[in-house]
């Protein structure tokens, strides 16, 4: 099963297009004249409500930034974990690293997005080594802030489990 990449966004304009991306946090850092760089590089689609964008375990090579919409990330073990606001973004690891997906994407409203592959990204080193950079250190900035908020959830798990235990 691949990637639920959607249709293209018909009518939305270049410089619409661009005044989104200069919102996006993955973006922070890019100059001005970067941004141009990633018209031809990302896809925008839009995405029916009810579309399961990946599931937990799938792989896949492709993450998605939310532009507009809602999305429910859920794993099998916790159920849902997080609800997307715009600009967030999901399946760096897979673009990344490609990995096996840790959750399930649902879209739970009609939603639009960017989707940038790990093909694109490897297209973008070489034609805008700098904004690649730049989307990776963010990317590593976003998987960092996970990980710590994770960690910081791990004791409070491990406390009660060895309550329910004793």
């Amino acid at each position: 099963m691949n990637d639920n990449r959607g249709k293209p966004i018909q009518g939305l304009s270049k410089s619409r297009i661009l005044s989104i991306l200069k919102k996006i946090p993955i973006f922070t850092g890019m100059l001005d004249n970067e941004y141009e760089v990633l018209i031809d590089v990302f896809d925008v689609v839009q995405v029916e409500a009810g579309s399961v964008l990946f599931e937990e375990g799938q792989s896949g090579d492709v993450m998605y930034v939310l532009l507009a919409g809602a999305v429910e990330i859920s794993t099998r073990k916790s159920g849902i974990i997080y609800n997307m606001q715009p600009g967030e973004m999901i399946g760096e690891i897979g673009a990344v690293c490609q990995m096996p997906r840790s959750a399930t994407a649902a879209v739970s409203a009609a939603s639009s997005f960017l989707c940038l592959g790990s093909r694109d990204i490897n297209q973008l080193a070489g034609k805008s080594p700098r904004v690649s950079f730049v989307i990776m250190r963010n990317i590593a900035k976003t998987l960092a802030e996970r990980l710590m908020n994770t960690n910081k959830h791990i004791p409070i798990e491990l406390e009660a489990s060895k309550e329910e235990g004793s």
